[in-house]
């Protein structure tokens, strides 16, 4: 009886030890096998990363003629197509797997395309790349619907933005608003203030009330009360210890934050078409100045002269494109903006004849804010924007030169476009400040334009802009700063200077009977005012001088800014109907930019849409 116990007991565990050692095969199997799941899945997610910068580059290469149509020629007139079939997908050397990828052009309009990416990963490889003895160990496929829109850029967030070094030199500078520099940010040891302006996701004017959404807490204390905004840099904020304002406490100092994309207006030609769709126009004492475009038409200068009076105001109507040079002073009303592909010339105050109630809300709370708003929604708008330069005041008169021109030739306000990888002068050292160690950027200085060029892949698959050929600079791309595509030196007076005659022959608009006999007869260097929200990737150049305040109602965003100012104080007063970006009152009067690809649907699907086969 103990024997037979004994080798009861045996069996049994000898039974045993086999079905642990089965169950072992089958979780060492099913182990490996979710190994392989996590190495397709990575696989077709490499597909969509593929996917996702071919579409980027397809963007980047149109520089700024029509980004999005771009992406649309990748499909050669159809709506799908496979740009990677099979691609082995290499890790120091040895492959470790392939994938293949499809795009599908859902959706297009005029300010956005929707797409959708398919990839699918596969090891050890793609099934037409196995040998005779191999077999496909796994495959995994995902699907992403991307969305690329047109909006405005965030530089339209700040009162006070540069594409570069910023400072605020002076103790009586008032900035009713959001400051930012993509270089480092300097007070130099001065007083300015700075009162900040909260921003929002989204703004929604129903008709007699309008609201903002997604109040953004920028200081990150979990309150929505008002004291956020303040400075960002996207280097270090230096000498800011007698800044005033929310703006010199420091949880509302932002350092080493991310730079922010200047629009590009090399190329006006998808404005052209905006201005066009809306049926734009710019009007003095009834008579058209312009249609939505100027200098397309035989007869057109090109170069426009616009003057207004309280009784014969410059009317605005929507987005106008002028081809040339533009002198704009006097009184504007409506609602509009100038995209000029010269010179902004303001020789004398600018100022609206229905202006807001107040140049601010009374304070930076929603609820003032959105009183501010729903009171002023409709009231005047104007934004000058130049592909050139914004030259404000007499820039004829010594005084002008003395202090612009000395300003320009600063090494603290190089505009050389050989500024390195960051597209940021004086940052040769790194973020660490050491030269010789990981950080420097060494393409600063080296008297080397570094920008891409177009290959022969881009002329085969159709991202050569018209009037660019292979081997041409790509606009925009490395030290192309302003996006042009060619080569800046230091911007100089003469850049700025007005050479051409103001009489009817030179100019359209309304030129004075018998021209203008000297730029001085209309000009100042008392232009105290300007209300308008002004854009350049060059220089915005002013010298002012007065018994009252110089101010600013909207904002001046620039690459390089040369503001001296001889005037009690200068206040920068941000326009709160640019809140919002795309959803607000001035969402579609602004330079443009495409904005990061938004996601609106991720998935694994359980059949090959790169081979039609369904998952085991």
């Amino acid at each position: 009886m103990a024997l037979a116990a004994t080798l009861v007991v045996f069996i049994g565990m000898v039974g045993l030890t086999m079905a642990t050692l089965a169950m072992s095969r089958i979780e060492v199997r099913d182990s490996r096998r979710s190994i392989d799941d996590v190495r397709a899945q990575y696989l077709a997610e490499s597909g969509v990363e593929r996917g996702l910068q071919l579409v980027a580059g397809a963007i980047e290469r149109a520089g700024a003629t029509a980004p999005l149509e771009n992406v649309v020629n990748l499909f050669g007139g159809e709506t799908q197509f496979r740009p990677f079939d099979a691609v082995s997908l290499m890790d120091d050397g040895a492959q470790v797997g392939a994938y293949s990828v499809t795009l599908t052009l859902l959706d297009q309009a005029a300010d956005r395309i929707t797409l959708r990416v398919e990839a699918t990963g596969y090891l050890p490889d793609h099934p037409r790349n196995l040998g005779p003895n191999q077999t496909l160990d796994q495959w995994e496929s995902v699907s992403t619907t991307v969305r690329y829109q047109l909006e405005p850029s965030e530089v339209f967030n700040y009162a006070y933005f540069i594409n570069n070094w910023g400072w605020l030199y002076g103790n009586t500078i008032d900035v009713n608003g959001n400051v930012r520099s993509n270089g480092q940010f300097d007070a130099g040891g001065y007083k300015p203030t700075i009162n900040g302006q909260p921003a929002y996701e989204a703004v929604n004017a129903d008709g007699a009330t309008v609201t903002l959404t997604g109040y953004q807490d920028s200081n990150g204390d979990g309150l929505l009360d008002g004291e956020d905004g303040g400075i960002w840099s996207g280097w270090d904020i230096a000498n800011s210890a007698n800044v005033r304002g929310i703006g010199g406490e420091a949880r509302n100092q932002h350092e080493f934050d991310d730079q922010v994309e200047m629009p590009n207006l090399s190329d006006l030609s998808q404005y052209v078409d905006i201005a066009t769709e809306e049926g734009s126009s710019i009007t003095i004492g009834g008579v058209t100045m312009t249609n939505a475009v100027y200098g397309d038409e035989p007869g057109e200068k090109g170069d426009i002269f616009l003057y207004g009076t309280p009784a014969d105001p410059i009317v605005l109507d929507g987005p106008v494109v002028i081809d040339g040079d533009v002198i704009i002073y006097g009184t504007v009303t409506g609602q509009g903006s100038i995209f000029a592909s010269g010179n902004v010339y303001i020789p004398d105050s600018l100022e609206y004849a229905n202006p807001p109630t107040s140049v601010r809300p009374a304070d930076t709370t929603q609820a003032e804010t959105e009183a501010w708003l729903t009171a002023n929604w409709d009231k005047d708008f104007l934004g000058l924007y130049s592909a050139e330069n914004i030259v404000v005041g007499d820039h004829t008169h010594k005084t002008w030169k003395k202090y612009v021109g000395g300003w320009m030739k600063s090494s603290l306000n190089s505009s050389v476009e050989d500024a390195g990888e960051d597209g940021i002068p004086n940052t040769k050292a790194g973020k660490d400040g050491i030269l010789g160690t990981a950080d420097d950027d060494v393409l600063e200085g080296d008297g080397i334009w570094t920008v891409e060029t177009y290959s022969e892949t881009d002329d085969e698959l159709g991202l050569i802009p018209a009037g660019y050929s292979v081997g041409d600079p790509i606009p925009g791309s490395g030290e192309d700063i302003d996006g042009d595509g060619t080569y800046d030196t230091q911007t100089t007076l003469t850049d700025v200077t007005l050479t051409k005659s103001i009489n009817s022959g030179q100019f359209g608009g309304n030129v004075p009977l018998g021209g203008v006999s000297k730029y001085s007869d209309i000009a100042t260097l008392y232009a105290g005012r300007l209300d308008a929200v002004m854009y350049t990737n060059h220089s915005f150049c002013w010298t002012v001088f007065g018994g009252a305040p110089a101010q600013i109602n909207g904002a001046v965003i620039s690459r390089n800014e040369n503001i001296v100012y001889g005037t009690p104080s200068v206040e920068m007063n941000y326009d709160c109907r640019l809140l919002g970006g795309v959803t607000g009152k001035a969402g579609k009067l602004l330079p443009q930019i495409v904005r990061p690809p938004q996601i609106l649907m991720w998935r694994k699907l359980d059949t090959d849409p790169n081979r039609g086969e369904v998952a085991p």
